[in-house]
């Protein structure tokens, strides 16, 4: 499958070992996560616990760089099957905490750089500077850089390339769809976690900040959450329960176009394809590829929000 992709385990003493024999692998990511995830399953002879990072080339680029973070081998007919998980560096951010309280006059890499170091992660450079931003106790470093993009560009954070944090949409490249390379064309809805009210309370303790999500009340759901106070609003206390909704409502809607091939798409990337009578033209806002029989197969998505 090396014409198609190439995986590459780094094992314990350094050095690096290209697996030869892929069965199957799955990479997936979006504008929401902290990271990729690759999981896959190999032939492979060597110890399981010696392998401690993974790589994945494909399109022509380094598209995942992760730990290790589930290994399962598996004795299958005198042949041994290693399964494995692996989320990239940066999702780490998701799962360290950052130092609680006020941060003044900070960028991202100064927010970066007050925390914990995740190795192999980076981010932009040449930010903006905000007054403060407040970071609460037992939130995560992932947490911190929302509040930070959400305070300086009014969006959210994503991770380019790989394990590159970015909070500024950065123009990619530009695709073009032949209608013989679509496999399918989806869409879907998910309410699952889509809030219809949220408040939050004031410094007097009252609930005196809400806000509603139009789009889940005509949808007929009713999921109310009540927070406390959130010092990282207090310039402007009814932007906190406008969050709070916004986050719950990331993945409302989306569309979906299952293609041939890999071409090294990212997000942010844009395409233009025709269809089954349909034209779509849009960013992508997530990504799976699967890498199979010597093939690969590109589900790119388009994530729609409401608030």
């Amino acid at each position: 499958m090396a014409e198609i992709c190439t995986l590459v385990f780094r094992l314990r003493d350094g050095s690096e070992q290209e697996a030869a024999d892929i069965i199957k692998l799955r990479f997936y990511k979006d504008r929401y996560t902290s990271g990729s995830e690759l999981s896959g399953k190999v032939i492979y002879t060597g110890s399981p616990r010696d392998i401690l990072e993974i790589k994945l080339t494909a399109g022509g680029r380094l598209i995942h760089h992760g730990y290790a973070g589930y290994i399962r081998t598996e004795n299958i007919h005198g042949r041994v099957e290693l399964s494995f998980i692996s989320p990239a560096w940066s999702c780490l951010l998701s799962q360290n905490e950052p130092v609680p309280g006020l941060s003044y006059g900070v960028d991202l890499a100064g927010l970066l750089a007050a925390n914990v170091t995740i190795p192999n992660v980076t981010c932009e450079s040449g930010t903006d500077t905000v007054n403060y931003i407040y970071v609460r106790e037992h939130s995560t470093i992932w947490d911190a850089v929302t509040a930070y993009t959400k305070k300086a560009y009014g969006s959210f954070p994503h991770i380019g390339g790989t394990n590159e944090v970015r909070v500024r949409p950065t123009a990619g490249r530009t695709f073009t769809y032949a209608a013989g390379q679509v496999i399918t064309i989806g869409r879907t809805v998910d309410r699952r976690v889509m809030l219809s009210k949220a408040y939050m309370a004031g410094a007097d303790g009252e609930y005196s900040y809400s806000w509603t999500n139009a789009q889940a009340a005509a949808d007929g759901i009713v999921r109310e959450r009540y927070y406390p106070l959130d010092r990282q609003w207090l310039g402007s206390p009814e932007d906190g329960p406008k969050f709070r909704v916004e986050v719950s409502a990331r993945r409302y809607r989306s569309t979906f176009i299952r293609l041939t091939g890999y071409r090294g798409e990212d997000i942010f990337d844009s395409f233009s394809v025709r269809a089954g009578g349909e034209h779509l033209s849009s960013l992508i806002g997530g990504l799976e590829v699967i890498f199979e029989c010597g093939r690969a197969a590109t589900t790119v998505y388009v994530m729609n929000t409401v608030s």
